[in-house]
């Protein structure tokens, strides 16, 4: 596999420019501006839903971009601590990782399950889902240590 000289950080710092409002007349010309993010989402199973809903969920992606695809991120996740804070998976814990916001927004999905990461969903609307935490995704050049 050919890899980039890129690590995958996923940090939980607040995308550049999304905690701030623009009030004035220039603000979706501003608001284009701005530098979007990938970002990411980690959540813990709760077990199964006690309600129940109809609806469309989308299925993950292979790949995001070059460097964001689903074996890449597997090495990385099984390999090392990605995160930026104290984190213990635990069996069902689900990361997501989604492309910039637009109409439909694309994303990978890995599920915890017998100590290690895969590539897996969880069946959208079946499961009670927690946020444990979430985030950006950066990018370091490996020598920058």
């Amino acid at each position: 596999m050919c890899q980039s000289g890129k690590e995958i950080k996923l940090c939980t710092c607040v995308p550049n420019g999304m905690d701030t409002i623009i009030h004035h007349k220039n603000s979706r010309k501003n608001r284009q501006k701005r530098r979007v993010d990938f970002t990411w989402t980690l959540q813990r199973c709760m077990g199964y839903s006690k309600t129940t809903m109809d609806g469309m969920g989308y299925r993950p992606e292979d790949a995001l971009t070059e460097d964001l695809t689903n074996e890449r991120m597997l090495v990385d996740l099984n390999s090392k601590n990605c995160f930026d804070f104290d984190y213990q998976p635990s069996e069902g814990d689900n990361l997501l990782i989604f492309t910039p916001e637009s109409f439909i927004r694309e994303h990978l999905s890995f599920i915890f399950k017998n100590g290690e990461w895969i590539a897996d969903s969880h069946m959208p609307f079946l499961y009670e889902m927690k946020k444990i935490n979430f985030g950006t995704v950066t990018f370091e050049d490996k020598t920058e240590k």
